[in-house]
Formats: structure tokens, sequence, C-alpha cells
């Protein structure tokens, strides 16, 4: 069976064609949790799932008891189901590989095995133990690789929940919420919840409502907090790094998402020199939110590619600070916004 789409797979599933084995790996981690339970839901009976359902995480089972777990009948049903999270396949010793390859090779019909990893950092196709796994698992099974969605499936999917709780939204809202929560599709539901919730049934989804009750993401909020940089706007800045501290974001997740946003910046601003389109940044570099490139390229008039330098030199400092000094980390980040300030 050849690499399944998340969607095709989704279906597939629902319909009732189930594969003797999945292989799931990818970034969008709430997608591919609900493909396993939908796996589960449909190969078995909850009254049976002591006898017929079997679930591990991490290295919890060797490939020896894999194999004799796998190859048991079920009870009093079709299907026995093995689900098997962040195994690391890469600690394999060369003869438990070789056993493991071998079963998936001569797969049991009664028994489904899902294998599934949400641990961002796995490159199947980049690793050659997982690559062994990969191959054997699309010779008689189905891998999918769960990818964030495009903005044109999320989309749907709001859409497609809001029809069902009767609730009215707007196509230009759906789009900020999106915009508003990046590109994970766990955040989106969520807030998606709290706007059904407050509207009730029959009810409509206003701008309002979504000021008052909507996050923003870490990605969105480090936007916020480079655009206040880029316009001088000091009490805004330190605002929003007060908010994030708030809500108990970890200091390195605030450094990551404002670094990328400056490196997002610096790629727009050599772009620009070079005459090169946005469009054409968002295609090279993948970008999914054409707003925030736009945004980006509106107030690159303020900054120049020294400046941003000089943004990009304190922000790798305070990584340096934050891993290796024992200075509070809301100095850190209040000292680095300072000097960034400074360098506009």
């Amino acid at each position: 069976m050849p690499t399944v789409k998340s969607d095709k797979l989704m279906k597939s599933v629902r319909s009732g064609e189930i594969a003797p084995i999945y292989f799931f790996y990818g970034p969008e981690i709430q997608l591919m949790r609900n493909t396993v339970d939908l796996i589960v839901s449909q190969t078995v009976e909850p009254s049976f799932e002591g006898f017929n359902l079997h679930r591990y995480e991490d290295d919890a089972l060797s490939a020896g008891e894999l194999k004799s777990i796998y190859e048991t009948l079920p009870m009093m049903a079709k299907y026995r189901c093995i689900t098997i999270k962040n195994w690391n396949l890469d600690k394999l010793a060369k003869q438990d590989l070789e056993q493991l390859i071998s079963m998936l090779g001569n797969p049991n019909p009664s028994t489904v095995l899902v294998l599934y990893d949400t641990r961002q950092s796995v490159e199947p196709k980049k690793n050659a133990k997982y690559k062994k796994i990969y191959e054997a698992v699309e010779k008689n099974g189905v891998v999918t690789e769960f990818s964030f969605q495009d903005k044109a499936a999320l989309k749907k999917a709001v859409l497609n929940r809001c029809q069902k709780a009767g609730v009215t939204m707007a196509p230009e809202l759906c789009e900020r919420l999106i915009e508003q929560c990046g590109s994970q599709y766990a955040m989106i539901l969520n807030e998606l919840d709290k706007l059904l919730c407050y509207a009730g049934e029959n009810g409509t989804v206003t701008a309002q409502s979504m000021d008052l009750l909507c996050v923003s993401s870490i990605q969105n909020t480090a936007f916020d907090l480079s655009n206040a940089i880029l316009k001088n706007r000091y009490e805004q800045a330190f605002s929003i790094l007060d908010r994030l501290f708030y809500l108990r974001t970890e200091p390195v997740m605030i450094l990551g998402a404002l670094s990328s946003s400056f490196l997002s910046l610096y790629r727009v601003k050599a772009a620009k020199a070079a005459g090169v389109s946005n469009e054409q940044v968002m295609a090279d570099f993948h970008y999914r939110s054409k707003y925030q490139i736009q945004k980006l390229g509106q107030d690159l008039s303020r900054f120049s590619l020294g400046q941003i330098r000089r943004c990009m030199e304190s922000l790798e400092k305070a990584d340096r600070l934050l891993k290796s000094s024992r200075l509070d980390n809301r100095i850190i980040l209040e000292q680095m916004l300072g000097e960034m300030m400074a360098a506009r």
C-alpha cells in the first residue's frame, strides 16, 4: 500500500478499510492522535478493550514481546489492536530491528499495529533505521505524514464544526481565527469551541467575541512583539512580554518565536533589496501567512539590515544566557528588549 495523505486516510478508516499496519509521524499531533483513536474505535469493541486493545509508549516493550502479543488471536472479535507511541526505533539492536522488519513483512490479518511518533524531530527518510521501518510498512500497510494543514483545509474544518453546532461564522472571521491561532489544528479547534459555546445554538460568532475569548499563538504574539519593536513602542513591547510571563510561557519559546520573526524580517528585507517579491519569499521559505509577510514588508523602512543584525545579535546573546546563566530569565529577556529598542 502506498503512502496515504491524512484526509484520505480518515475517510478510508471511517468506511471500514483497515490496514494491518500503520506508521504515522509529523508535526500535526492532534490529527495524528484523532486518527489513532479512530482506528482503535473501528477495530476494538469497548466491552473487549481489556482483551483486544494494547497501548504502549516509548520503550515499554521489546521487539520479542511485541511479536508475542502481535501473533496472539483476538478474543471473540475480528481484530486485536496494538498502538505504540514514540517507540525509539533508532535505539533498537540489529537483531531486534531485523525481527521487527520480518514481522512487518508478514502481517497478521487479525492484528492491527499502529506505530506513531509525535516527536517532530523524527524524519524517517533521513534516518537509516526509520527508513527501513518506513519501507517495510509501506509494502504491507499505510504510512502517513501528518503535516500542517493548508489554509483551505483548516477553513473547511472550522466551518463544518460551526455548521454542526448550529452557529454562524463569517468566512472573514474564519480566516482571522486561523491567522491568529497559527497552523496548529488543536489550538484552532480549542479556540473555536470557546466561540461556539459563547455564541450558543443558532448564535453567531462575532469579532467582539473573538477579541474577548481567543488567544494568539506564540508565533503571532512574537510577531506583535517584533512589530512593537519595529515601531519603537516601548510600553507595548514590555506589556506583551509581561502578558507572556503571566501566561507562563516558557522563556525559550518566547525567544525562539521572536528569533523566527526577526529571521523572517531579515529575509523579507534582503529580498526587497534584491527585487524579489513577497510571493516568491513565501514560496521559497514555505511561509503560510501572507498577512504577516505583507505586514513585515510595510515596516521594513523603519530598520536597516545593520539594525536587524544587531537585534539578532541581542537574540543570540539572550539565548546563550538563558541556557548557561543563573540570571533571572525575565531580566535576560527584558535586557534583550532594551538592547533591541536601542538598535532601533
